[in-house]
């Protein structure tokens, strides 16, 4: 075969390709479209709710450290007591029997 009589068949073979190409209707590809996107979103919604997550993770721990620094500071000057948190009254502890 010459490269002319090549040619000649690639084209023919790549002309009776595009005849038999199918297509899903305009309505399944609109669907199709629909439901990825749908994924999507909730995909990237997914990835912003871990990184609230993580943002809240960090924050507590900072609550719980200062909690931890003024308990030591309370504790200095009061020793180990109860402290009401809705007046602040100081109590003793109780000790077991």
């Amino acid at each position: 075969m010459t490269k002319t009589q090549m040619k000649k068949v690639s084209k023919e073979t790549n002309v009776s390709e595009v005849k038999s190409i199918k297509k899903i209707s305009d309505e399944q590809l609109s669907e199709l479209k629909d439901i990825q996107s749908k994924i999507n979103t909730i995909l990237l919604n997914l990835g912003n709710t871990e990184l609230v997550k993580q943002d809240m993770i960090l924050s507590h721990n900072a609550l719980k450290n200062q909690w931890e620094d003024l308990v030591k500071l309370l504790e200095s000057e009061y020793g180990q007591v109860n402290i009401s948190l809705i007046d602040g009254v100081v109590t003793p502890v109780e000790q077991e029997k």
